[in-house]
């Protein structure tokens, strides 16, 4: 007979639990902004590059059609974006940020690296690079897929 795996052990469940408990802590500190971390991705995709496509968004979210256009769709209620025409490409929608939208970049991004902060007091920085290192290479081999 094999090892016996724990499945607690498992890098997929080590991985999930920490992306879970990670996004779960910092959609309740973004509560009283009334933004969940998903569209905290989004948000912070704008704030660099004002102007995206919704298939750049979808893609830097890892999100398919349906659920980019479901998260835009609920920003733009909010008034924190707008969609645009592409001059470009008519068949596109470009995704810009309100005035509203641009406003909140400051506080969620203190509330997204005090979180991480606490999160991570306690783990060496070299530590912390290589298993950023490692989870970023994993992400590259199985986009290639």
């Amino acid at each position: 007979m094999g090892k016996k795996v724990k499945v607690e052990n498992s890098l997929s469940t080590v991985l999930g639990t920490t992306s879970r408990l990670l996004n779960n802590r910092i959609s309740k500190k973004m509560a009283t902004h009334q933004v969940t971390v998903e569209q905290w991705v989004i948000l912070a995709s704008l704030w660099r590059k004002d102007g995206q496509s919704q298939q750049t968004l979808a893609n830097v979210a890892n999100k398919n059609k349906a659920s980019i256009t479901h998260l835009i769709d609920n920003l733009e209620k909010r008034k924190l974006v707008v969609r645009q025409e592409d001059t470009v490409d008519r068949r596109n929608k470009l995704v810009f940020l309100t005035e509203e939208g641009q406003s909140l970049q400051e506080e969620l991004a203190k509330i997204v690296k005090t979180t991480t902060k606490e999160i991570t007091k306690n783990i060496d920085k070299k530590d912390l690079k290589s298993a950023k290192k490692v989870m970023k290479k994993m992400i590259e081999l199985m986009r290639e897929e």
